[in-house]
C-alpha cells in the first residue's frame, strides 16, 4: 500500500513513525524531531518511508537536509512490528550538522546495527573554520569520532586535504606570558 502525501507542515499524525525512528540518527532520542518534504511516501510492503524534495529533519543541535531520504525498516524483536529504524539513506546535497560540526556530501547511508553515518560524493567536514575534504567519511554517531578517506589526484595516492586554523586565544595567551 502506497500513500503520497504533499507535506510544508511539521507533525503529521499520519507520518509519525518515520520520524520518531529517524531519532535515532541524532544524538538525543528524547526531544521532539521537526520534519518537512515536499512529499512523502510510505511503502508497507517494502518497510520503507521516503521523504522528497528539500528534504530537513531538526532536533536539538542537530540538522540533515537533502533532496531524499529513504528509511527502511526492520522488524522489531519485542513487538514484532515493522517499526525499528534499519537503514537510512540521504541522497543529493547531502547537508549534516552536529553540535559544531558540518558534514556535506552527495549521499549519505545510516545504518543503525552500527550507528554510523557513512557520507561520500565530494565531502567537505568543518567545524569552526577548520576544513577537511576527501571521498569518504565514515562518522560514528555514538562515539562521535569520524575517518576520512581521500581524494585520488593525478599520479598520486588518495590524500586527505585541509586546512586547520591554530586556536587564536591559545597564541595570545602564550605570547602575552612572560618567559621565565
Amino acid at each position: 500500500m502506497k500513500i503520497r502525501i504533499t507535506m510544508w507542515v511539521m507533525g503529521v499524525a499520519g507520518v509519525l513513525a518515520a520520524p520518531v525512528a529517524w531519532a535515532q540518527f541524532v544524538p538525543t532520542k528524547e526531544n521532539p524531531i521537526a520534519y518537512a518534504a515536499d512529499t512523502f511516501e510510505a511503502d508497507d510492503g517494502n518497510h520503507t518511508a521516503t521523504f522528497t524534495g528539500s528534504v530537513e529533519f531538526l532536533q536539538d543541535t542537530s540538522r540533515l537536509r537533502a533532496d531524499k531520504v529513504t528509511v527502511i525498516y526492520g522488524q522489531n524483536p519485542t513487538t514484532g512490528r515493522w517499526d525499528a529504524l534499519s537503514t537510512a539513506e540521504a541522497v543529493g546535497n547531502v547537508y549534516y550538522v552536529v553540535d559544531d560540526q558540518v558534514m556535506t556530501g552527495n549521499r549519505a547511508i545510516y545504518t543503525k546495527s552500527t550507528d554510523t553515518l557513512v557520507l561520500t560524493g565530494n565531502v567537505v567536514l568543518k567545524q569552526g573554520q577548520n576544513v577537511m575534504e576527501g571521498s569518504r567519511l565514515v562518522y560514528d554517531v555514538g562515539a562521535k569520532k569520524s575517518s576520512m578517506d581521500g581524494v585520488p589526484t593525478a599520479g598520486s595516492k588518495s590524500r586527505v586535504r585541509g586546512v586547520f586554523y591554530p586556536n587564536q586565544a591559545s597564541n595570545q595567551n602564550s605570547a602575552t606570558k612572560k618567559p621565565q
